[in-house]
């Protein structure tokens, strides 16, 4: 099993940042490695709600399907990813307020990979998420999503 997190601050608050962070759609934007991410059970996020994605894994696109496991609105969605190298793995995405205006986010993850990448599940936590986009300006929400959220 493997284990990691990672956090950055923001200088935008709480609430702004959990309007990008569930917008499911939009994580190609900032996740290196992501093609794809499609909210596939139509409605508001909730516990249930359905997810696919595209991803790179070792330069070979795969495909993950999985669900919404927990969310808190306002803080923290975790989604349970399957397929490609994944037997299943728990990835949360939160975001807490840390004064006016600023907030952390936190992405974490934990699961069990299969094949020759399971070799790989003890290095992990040190290897990390090695290929950021952190000196990428933040991305402006897509306008098709914020519109379909507010409906």
């Amino acid at each position: 099993m493997f284990t990691f997190s990672e956090s950055r601050d923001m200088a935008q608050p709480a609430a702004t940042v959990w309007e990008y962070l569930i917008a499911f759609e939009q994580v190609p934007l900032w996740e290196h490695g992501v093609n794809e991410v499609r909210q596939v059970t139509l409605g508001e996020p909730v516990v249930g709600t359905g997810i696919t994605a595209r991803r790179v894994y070792a330069g070979r696109e795969t495909h993950l399907e999985g669900e919404i496991r927990d969310i808190v609105p306002g803080r923290s969605a975790t989604l349970a990813l399957r397929g490609g190298p994944h037997v299943e793995s728990l990835v949360t995405y939160a975001v807490e307020p840390l004064g006016e205006g600023q907030s952390r986010v936190t992405y974490s993850a934990k699961g069990r990979l299969r094949g020759p990448l399971r070799l790989l599940q003890p290095i992990l936590p040190a290897v990390g998420r090695a290929s950021r986009r952190a000196s990428r300006p933040a991305p402006r929400r897509r306008p098709r999503i914020a519109e379909s959220r507010s409906r």
